[in-house]
Parts: structure tokens; sequence; C-alpha cells
């Protein structure tokens, strides 16, 4: 797996995270922050089901176990929140 805005983006839809509500990936280059908005009161849910897909990249060897551990330190999972 990369570690691109486009690749994160594409790999976080091929998860099919986004079924539960909105899903964003907001890329920062500078601080190679990920942002994933989930819906209401999945955050732990789909933080979750992005960590064990990690680790499956991981057991297959198909990412670079330091990448994936700086993916998952920069990566931020909160709950949508509609705006009233």
């Amino acid at each position: 797996m990369a570690y691109t805005k486009s690749e994160i983006q594409t790999w976080i839809k091929q998860l099919q995270l986004d079924t539960w509500g909105p899903v964003e990936v907001n890329w920062t280059d500078d601080i190679h922050r990920v942002h994933v908005i989930a819906g209401d009161h999945q955050a732990d849910i789909v933080r979750a089901q992005i960590e064990a897909a990690t680790q499956r990249e991981i057991d297959a060897r198909t990412t670079n176990p330091n990448d994936a551990q700086d993916f998952l330190t920069h990566l931020f999972v909160t709950d949508y929140a509609q705006e009233d």
C-alpha cells in the first residue's frame, strides 16, 4: 500500500467504511495527517477496521511496517457531527 492522498482515499473506499455514513480523508502533506470522518458514533468501529486492515497489509507484506505505523500514528478518526 502506498501512503499518498489518492492511495489512502482509494483504500478507505475499498474497505467500504463509507457505508456507515460520511467518510472523508483529508491529507496534509506537511504532517502526513489522515482524518477520517465516520458516521455518527462509528469512530471507534472505523478506527478498529482501519487498524485491522493495516495489520493485514503488514502480515501480507504489502506494506512497510514502519510506514504503516507512521500512518496509524497520524490517523485521526472522528464522528460526523451535523451542524445545527
